[in-house]
């Protein structure tokens, strides 16, 4: 049986863990609401034990890598080296995948949990056999809220549009992003009905941004996504 766990993934640019403090507040919260106990490190010893595995596992210098840091119900914590990226920092990705849309709703909490990343796995498989690489998922009431389980954004025009969804450090500082690049930003969510009116569709993880090439058939245009991934990996000014 699968262990239950807590778990964010860490971004590493050029040797330097980010946002170490708003992942550690994130499990702090989910590990109290769920497992009773909270988890309250300094954050920047935890940011050099992360940058410790990240130099041991001789990850290179120009291109960022991603450290997992998970909690259990029993209160241990464990870091896993997570894989390197393509690129130096947040970027657009060069992937961009097509996805559909698939109604369904994590069993769990909406918390960061490996339960809900089970459920998240499941529902790439069910992408899949309907020949798309990405899921979004949509509620009940047919709104949009997630692609691949990262916070999902719609444009239509200069105006981006977004769920308010579960709690994400990448999915915030989209927002920031959004705001920076000078785009308006309405935490009111796209319906499965209005797909015809959206222009882009993208979400934003540990990765940086995605933007989706199609969804239920839609093509879709990545030129929004591209100015929010430069301005997000704008509020990491090189050193």
């Amino acid at each position: 049986m699968t262990e239950l766990c807590l778990y964010q993934t860490v971004h590493v640019a050029r040797g330097r863990a980010r946002n170490v403090a708003a992942h550690a507040a994130l499990l702090d919260a989910a590990s109290r609401a769920l497992f009773g106990r909270s988890y309250a490190p300094d954050p920047a010893r935890l940011a050099a034990r992360i940058e410790a595995l990240a130099a041991a596992e001789r990850y290179p210098a120009g291109v960022s890598g991603f450290v997992r840091l998970e909690l259990t119900p029993e209160g241990g914590e464990r870091l896993l080296a997570a894989g390197i990226s393509l690129y130096d920092g947040y970027a657009l990705r060069s992937l961009s995948p097509a996805a559909v849309t698939l109604r369904y709703d994590p069993l769990c909490p909406e918390a960061p949990t490996s339960a809900r990343e089970a459920a998240e796995l499941l529902a790439a498989r069910l992408a899949a056999l309907r020949g798309a690489a990405a899921a979004v998922r949509c509620d009940a009431e047919e709104r949009l809220l997630t692609a691949d389980g990262a916070p999902l954004f719609a444009v239509r025009g200069h105006t981006v549009y977004t769920a308010p969804a579960p709690a994400s450090v990448e999915g915030c500082l989209a927002r920031e992003a959004v705001r920076a690049a000078g785009l308006t930003l309405r935490e009111e969510p796209l319906r499965r009905r209005e797909l015809p009116r959206a222009e882009e569709l993208f979400y934003a993880d540990h990765r940086g941004i995605t933007a989706l090439s199609r969804c239920d058939g839609q093509p879709l245009m990545t030129l929004v996504a591209e100015r929010v991934a430069e301005a997000l990996e704008g509020l990491f000014p090189k050193k």
